[in-house]
């Protein structure tokens, strides 16, 4: 076998995405977050561990002295945001599709709170008429997605696109079990997937059309099918995965930031006015 020269190991390690991922780490820590690379969680379909490419944290207590009630340290008011990232690279480019109509989802799913209130994980948090409207929020300002393709690929070939949704929400489900929810604490986790290609929104017509627009950022909304061992049976979970270019991730992470604030505040007033 010839001697391997360096070029082509940088060039085989750009290939995987591993630039990518450093690149993105170096990133959040720029914007003040916590970084975990390569934490492990446990597949609950074959019990065995996987790899997700970051765990990010930001914890948010500039309200703490907001809030009436008064607890013991650690358990203040606070905002813990989590971002459960996989990165992907692929010279295909990933399509999105709107299914005919802007896709309304009134909640961010139940399932990325974690807090000792359950009524609020479950909150109508989008609903105008409870007056906690958030417009300015990145779901409410953009469409929704739900069906995906990579172009250029046969039916029958696995999707990408598929696998990474699936693995970023097996990740938070493994990673949420293993932080408390006592107190005024409450937890927040996004899955995201970052995307080192092209990216792109899809839509028919009013003629049955397809038009196609290049796109930094793409909320989805997939379901999946969740086992619940102790009632034998299966039930179906949607979730809300953020689907990002690598260009955007930057300010992604800012209106992340400042979606969350929005929802910091909502919790706030939530356990001041209606949880007495």
């Amino acid at each position: 076998m010839p001697e391997v020269k360096k070029k082509q190991i940088i060039a085989d390690l750009y290939k995987v995405g591993f630039p990518t991922e450093v690149a993105l780490s170096l990133e959040l820590q720029r914007q003040k977050w916590g970084v975990y690379n390569s934490p492990l969680f446990e597949d609950p379909d074959t019990g065995k561990s996987r790899e997700i490419d970051i765990h990010a944290y930001d914890v948010d207590f500039s309200l703490s002295s907001k809030a009436k009630k008064k607890m013991q340290k650690g358990d203040e008011n606070k905002m813990i945001s989590h971002l459960v990232i996989e990165v992907k690279k692929s010279e295909k480019p990933w399509v999105f599709f709107d299914n005919g109509t802007p896709y309304f989802w009134p909640q961010i799913p139940m399932q990325n709170f974690k807090s000792s209130f359950e009524d609020f994980d479950s909150f109508v948090i989008f609903d105008s008429k409870v007056g906690f409207n958030l417009k300015s929020h990145r779901y409410m300002a953009s469409k929704l997605y739900k069906s995906f393709h990579t172009v250029f690929t046969k039916p029958s070939e696995p999707s990408q696109i598929y696998e990474a949704l699936i693995k970023v929400s097996k990740a938070i489900t493994f990673i949420k079990q293993h932080y408390a929810a006592g107190g005024l604490v409450v937890h927040l986790f996004t899955p995201v997937i970052v995307l080192d290609g092209s990216l792109w929104g899809a839509s028919l017509d009013k003629n049955d059309k397809v038009s196609i627009k290049k796109a930094n950022f793409i909320p989805v909304v997939f379901s999946q099918l969740l086992k619940n061992a102790r009632l034998n049976m299966s039930f179906e979970e949607d979730q809300i995965c953020d689907v990002v270019l690598k260009k955007y991730f930057p300010e992604y992470i800012r209106t992340v930031k400042k979606n969350n604030k929005s929802i910091y505040r909502l919790w706030t007033k939530w356990v001041n006015d209606i949880k007495k």
